[in-house]
């Protein structure tokens, strides 16, 4: 990350973040809780995954809360006026309430992998982080020490999260930014970092941000779950090599290690 990234993103952590929580509470009808799950579950939005990553490849920088919101907002309405049930709907204002509170949830998620991307390097870890690692092998971080490597998901404590993570590792054979990936995802033997809302034994939370505590951090990252960083056919680079035989180059967030065919 360069200087100005990090005062950028520290900038965001002192003023905090909010979401605007929006679940049933009871006055709900059948309809409105059909159009939450049309939207959060049967819309699949390419740009919207990718907005946190547009916006730091544009300008290297972490944007904000409120220019991230409303930039999904648009992206989300884009998409709904291609689909009947919400052209047919007359309940605008429940979608978008739903819409806000979706790209709040984005937005912090993508945050606390930013915080967790720190705490490992704080803690001696060499850290991959890249929009292709994220989009085709479906990983948020790869963690790096000792010659071992820990293919890691952040993600919330819920079942429904953690049962998403679990689907993603059905995808296979992408096209992003018109390159074809023949990489099959491969979840096994990865590590969740599961983060709450609120304080427990997992995290803190400082500002509305979940923190994971470090013995909660070094305790998931144990033998049993590394991979050797030295095998040519880990996962890192074989994904480095997963467009018709080209190699692509991954950066450590650090900027002092790179993955590329001279590595090998």
């Amino acid at each position: 990350m360069n200087k100005k990234y990090e005062k950028q993103l520290y900038r965001i952590i002192k003023k905090g973040v909010q979401e605007r929580v929006w679940q049933n509470d009871g006055s709900w009808t059948d309809e409105q809780k059909q159009l939450k799950n049309m939207y959060e579950n049967h819309l699949y939005m390419k740009e919207a995954i990718k907005l946190f990553w547009t916006y730091e490849e544009a300008y290297d920088n972490v944007i904000t809360q409120d220019a991230y919101v409303e930039a999904y907002k648009k992206i989300s309405f884009r998409y709904l006026k291609k689909v009947d049930w919400y052209n047919e709907s007359k309940d605008r204002e429940f979608i978008e309430k739903c819409v806000t509170w979706r790209a709040d949830r984005a937005y912090k998620s993508n945050l606390i992998e930013l915080m967790t991307v720190k705490q490992l390097e704080l803690l001696g870890y060499t850290v991959f982080r890249h929009k292709l690692i994220d989009i085709v092998m479906g990983v948020d971080l790869v963690a790096v020490k000792d010659n071992k490597c820990w293919y890691v998901h952040v993600t919330k404590n819920s079942e429904y999260s953690r049962r998403k993570v679990f689907t993603k590792s059905n995808y296979r054979n992408m096209t992003i930014d018109k390159m074809n990936f023949g990489f099959t995802r491969d979840f096994r033997k990865h590590v969740k970092f599961l983060y709450s809302c609120n304080e427990g034994k997992n995290n803190t939370v400082k500002n509305g941000l979940p923190l994971f505590r470090n013995d909660y951090v070094l305790d998931k990252l144990d033998d049993k779950h590394s991979f050797d960083f030295n095998d040519e056919y880990n996962q890192l680079r074989r994904l480095s090599r997963s467009v018709n035989n080209r190699v692509i180059e991954f950066v450590s967030t650090d900027n002092k290690f790179t993955i590329s065919e001279s590595s090998e």
